[in-house]
């Protein structure tokens, strides 16, 4: 039995993932489908598409740009050619930094960041809630934007009490505040943040990272020093090329249109430092590999396991890698090349929903073809080749002709006699198979992302500006009070297919928002425009921009969406024909 059917088996006989994943990824399919087919436009994927192809086609220049445009910046930049060395630099540059407050990173799982800084007596904090919840459970994340949709309520108020956290119920709003107080009580003394990216800026040396809860603002702007740690593969070229990632990145992972914080990092503040570590990792390798490069398209946002019906009868533990469902199955043998990972492109239907889904048209049931065909070359394994070399003895040649041949009569022979069906019969699988109703959630307890509008987006743009605002979470009004503990800014622009607003300059400053009791944002008329890939102008020059899109929020723990995680859980957006900051 290969390694990933044992952990399979292991799984399934444990609890059927099935039974929690099931309703929770059927949903989100369907939302995700919705999301790009009504409040994207309708090249969304062929932009993002091409962006990907272009900087996988010309990813050593750019990276040359990017450590030219990082060095204008007074970015740190530093390259990793295994992972060793990653850990090896991120400790260096560490330093004396004790306490760290670490945020997602796919890489960093990759390269066993954490447990390696642990090891080296780092105090490392797991800052985003489905990590510190799988972080103590100890077993890793089972999906790669929701690293705990493998637990039900009731495991993890379980496992928070093993923490040490007294949550008096299972409530999803009482667990994840839970979490948040733990992180925000770390962020009062912290030396260091470490963060993905989502996406790197060649031509600005912008670091681009998105986020729902506010770990990443707080990460970015308490800490003196920031540490950015991604593939070498994360660059695109320009601006515009981030925003074509963006515009289908949340929709295609969790049914957003937009996450409620899309960060764009230049220059540290000063007195404060930021680097950025590009991981190669066996990368190179995969790019000089004409069946595989396509593959470094891939912008993490998980929709292909989503999809698969491997992975929710399995669950995303059964991997046994960071990278999970058909993505995983893809990558994890292409980068550890020392066969732990060889038997994963067999943990797959063919059946191409995987490339159907991809937003940015990786071709992920040929490769999966391909990586079965190079493990047959090289033999398979053991059970295998006898398996085959006794077929080709029982049916080659002549016997097997004979074999045909005298099988064939036998079956015509039969039909003749009384009493012998003509087809041979076999038990039918049960109409219901067993489940625990325990482990399953039911449709409706799962809080729906906003529903897309049936019909396409007003002609106006302010109006339908201001009705995916209200959907996303924003108070729309047309004048506000002031009020202790405001912070008020004016944006630069907003997107009506999205409700969000572009802050540039010191209205995107982190820390003064991050403390604020709620924020008002200003918004003129004029500067409404209808996708995010309009941004382009509003987002020219190479300074700190954020764009948010609602206010702070989570949906860790069974997909329910519980907002106001770190950050102000109000965001008020006025507007108004040449509204002037009040």
């Amino acid at each position: 039995m290969s390694p990933f059917r044992a952990r399979a088996r292991a799984e399934i006989e444990a609890g059927p993932p099935a039974a929690t994943l099931s309703p929770i990824l059927r949903k989100l399919v369907a939302d995700s489908r919705d999301q790009l087919a009504t409040a994207s436009p309708s090249d969304a994927r062929a932009r993002a598409q091409a962006a990907r192809a272009y900087a996988v086609d010309h990813l050593d220049e750019l990276q040359e740009q990017l450590k030219e445009s990082c060095a204008r910046q007074g970015i740190g930049y530093h390259r990793a050619a295994t992972a060793e060395e990653a850990v090896a630099l991120v400790t260096q540059l560490l330093g004396d930094a004790r306490r760290i407050a670490k945020s997602k990173s796919m890489v960093a799982e990759e390269v066993g960041l954490t447990h390696a800084l642990r090891v080296r007596g780092k105090e490392v904090l797991e800052t985003d809630i489905g990590e510190y919840i799988v972080d103590i459970e100890g077993r890793g994340p089972s999906h790669i934007t929701a690293p705990a949709l493998h637990l039900n309520r009731a495991r993890i108020r379980e496992l928070l009490a093993g923490a040490g956290e007294d949550v008096p119920d299972d409530d999803p709003v009482r667990l994840s505040r839970a979490v948040r107080d733990v992180v925000a009580e770390f962020f009062g003394e912290v030396d260091a943040g470490i963060t993905g990216a989502n996406v790197v800026i060649a031509d600005s040396g912008r670091i681009v990272i998105v986020e729902n809860e506010g770990n990443v603002s707080l990460g970015v702007s308490r800490p003196r020093l920031h540490i950015a740690i991604t593939g070498m593969e994360k660059v695109v070229a320009d601006e515009e090329a981030a925003l074509a990632v963006l515009q289908v990145l949340a929709p295609s992972a969790t049914a957003q249109p937009l996450t409620a914080y899309t960060h764009f990092l230049g220059a540290p503040e000063e007195g404060r430092e930021r680097h950025l570590v590009v991981v190669d990792n066996g990368r190179s390798e995969i790019l000089a590999d004409e069946r595989y490069r396509d593959v470094l398209r891939c912008i993490r946002c998980g929709a292909c396991m989503n999809a698969c019906p491997v992975y929710t009868a399995a669950g995303g533990l059964s991997y046994g890698s960071p990278y999970m469902g058909p993505i995983g199955a893809v990558v994890s043998p292409l980068l550890w090349r020392d066969g732990r990972h060889a038997d994963l492109p067999s943990a797959s239907s063919l059946c191409g929903r995987c490339s159907e889904v991809c937003p940015v048209g990786i071709p992920l049931h040929r490769m999966l073809l391909d990586l079965r065909a190079g493990e047959a070359e090289n033999g398979g394994s053991r059970v295998e080749k006898v398996a085959w070399k006794s077929w080709a003895a029982a049916f080659g040649g002549r016997q097997g002709r004979a074999a045909s041949w005298l099988a064939r009569l036998g079956l015509r022979a039969g039909e003749r006699l009384p009493g012998v069906p003509i087809s041979g019969s076999r038990p039918v699988p049960a109409a219901n198979p067993p489940r625990d109703p325990a482990m399953l959630v039911p449709l409706d307890s799962i809080e729906p992302e906003p529903e897309p509008a049936a019909e396409p987006l007003p002609d106006d743009v302010v109006a339908a500006f201001r009705e995916r605002a209200s959907v996303v979470g924003a108070v729309v009004v047309d004048e506000a009070e002031r009020e202790d503990g405001d912070r008020r800014v004016r944006a630069t622009a907003a997107v009506a297919s999205t409700g969000s607003v572009l802050l540039t300059g010191e209205a995107a400053a982190r820390g003064a928002l991050m403390d604020a009791r709620r924020i008002v944002v200003e918004v003129d008329e004029a500067s409404v425009v209808r996708f995010p890939q309009e941004l382009g102008p509003a987002l020219a020059g190479d300074g700190d921009a954020l764009i948010l899109t609602g206010a702070s929020r989570t949906a860790d723990i069974e997909k329910q969406i519980v907002r106001g995680i770190h950050g102000p859980e109000a965001l008020v957006v006025v507007v108004g024909s040449g509204t002037a900051q009040a």
